[in-house]
């Protein structure tokens, strides 16, 4: 034979009980069970079919794929990648012929869905705990020993085993699609976004410089000028008086309807920002200078900024800070931090204060923003850190906002080394604490 090496003589696979006679069956609907045989031996295939000539799985019956080497297992393989259940002959062409076959499928078909049962008569030859060991397999059956119930049962747990493996791969498949339209879509809003912020900000910005005109250089317009000429050269002085409070009323309307514009452009403006920070961290495109900065002096231009809208509501703004120092911190981020939260202070309280302590510790600086407003109830404190959410009561509804800013915030402080939290009691105010690491240069 060409040099081939030849096996000893074999034992015969023996049903120990005879199967049913053959009998036609009803064409079976939907898909069926592809299962391979290879054996040298045509009798074990003949046997093999009679036996499992009724037997179905879920409803499903087989089609068996016969082979009579391990050459022709290898091509079989190759065009049944679906194939469920392989049972294999260990000696063939070669001793180890059905062995070889098992490498190949598991190391370079990479197939690791295929159940594969191997069937001997020379089980002396190939003791079953070492095959275990040094082959992946998934049972080891003795031909001599096989009866029709025994391989019917070893085929149901490879074939029940062989299913539950593809749905999982069939729920891993979905479960990576899901992730990558999530993913699509978390970065088609992230550029609409930008987009749109982008395109609302340019006109926004083109309307803010005529409001600050009108709001401090009105009384410099031509024809504003021309007026005071005109009123100047009057010579009946009740006449001019009226004429001059007349002038001045309309320039007092006119600046105070620019002021309130300008105040509604840099409030919208406020929210683009807020819109485009967002999509930059989700986009993951946020970048941050961390250098050694100075507390003290944020936190003044910060409070100089937010304290006319205390004074107008009447709350008393406190700080407590006992020494300059500087922490790792992005400047105008750190800017922001503080502003968003004392921002936040001020908006959701009515009356009382809102207080500021800062706390050098011995690695990080802590910074506790308290106010004695309405407070948040204990089932929302763990959503207000989440984009898009508010507080849902008449304080939060009244005072507006995009609810980014919070989630903003947390991502700025995170992004710099720290951490923020939150405590409160409805009723009685809320207590925001971030930290951010110490500078070692001061």
């Amino acid at each position: 034979m060409n040099g081939i090496e030849r096996p000893p003589e074999k034992k015969i696979m023996v049903f120990k009980k005879k199967s049913e006679a053959r009998t036609e069956h009803d064409k079976p609907s939907g898909s069926l069970w592809k299962i391979i045989v290879v054996d040298d031996d045509p009798q074990i295939h003949i046997l093999t079919e009679e036996v499992l000539r009724d037997f179905t799985f879920e409803g499903r019956h087989l089609w068996l794929i016969t082979g009579y080497s391990g050459q022709e297992a290898r091509e079989l393989l190759r065009k049944h990648e679906d194939a469920a259940v392989i049972l294999l002959d260990v000696v063939m062409e070669t001793n180890h012929a059905g062995l070889d076959v098992v490498k190949f499928i598991r190391e370079e078909l990479r197939n690791q869905n295929l159940r594969i049962l191997l069937r001997t008569g020379q089980a002396g030859q190939f003791p079953e705990e070492k095959i275990f060991e040094e082959y992946d397999i998934n049972n080891f059956l003795e031909k001599t020993d096989l009866t029709s119930r025994r391989l019917k049962t070893a085929l149901k747990v490879a074939l029940r085993a062989h299913r539950d493996i593809r749905e999982l791969d069939l729920a891993r498949q979905r479960e990576v699609e899901l992730r990558r339209a999530a993913d699509a879509a978390s970065q088609a809003k992230s550029n609409f976004l930008h987009m749109m912020s982008h395109e609302l900000r340019t006109p926004l910005q083109g309307t803010k410089g005529p409001f600050e005109e009108f709001k401090s250089q009105f009384h410099l317009f031509v024809g504003m000028k021309r007026l005071q000429a005109l009123i100047g050269s009057m010579h009946d002085e009740n006449l001019k008086s009226q004429f001059t409070a007349a002038l001045q009323e309309t320039r007092d309307e006119v600046e105070e309807i620019a002021s309130q514009g300008l105040k509604s452009v840099e409030h919208l403006l406020g929210l683009i920002e807020d819109v485009l920070d967002f999509a930059r961290i989700e986009a993951g495109k946020l970048t941050l200078s961390i250098t050694p900065h100075p507390v003290r002096q944020p936190i003044q231009d910060v409070l100089a900024t937010l304290r006319p809208l205390a004074d107008k509501k009447g709350l008393q703004m406190v700080v407590r800070l006992d020494e300059d120092f500087s922490v790792l911190a992005d400047g105008k981020r750190f800017k922001q931090i503080l502003f968003n939260v004392l921002g936040n202070a001020i908006k959701f309280t009515s009356a009382g204060s809102v207080t500021l302590s800062v706390v050098r510790e011995e690695r990080h600086a802590s910074f506790c923003i308290a106010d004695t407003g309405c407070g948040i109830p204990p089932d929302k404190l763990s959503l207000i850190f989440e984009a898009f959410e508010q507080i849902d009561n008449s304080a939060t509804r009244q005072a507006g906002g995009t609810g980014l800013g919070l989630p903003i915030t947390r991502e700025l402080v995170r992004r710099q080394g720290g951490e923020i939290q939150v405590r409160s009691t409805p009723g009685q105010g809320a207590h925001f604490t971030f930290t951010l690491p110490l500078s070692l240069e001061g």
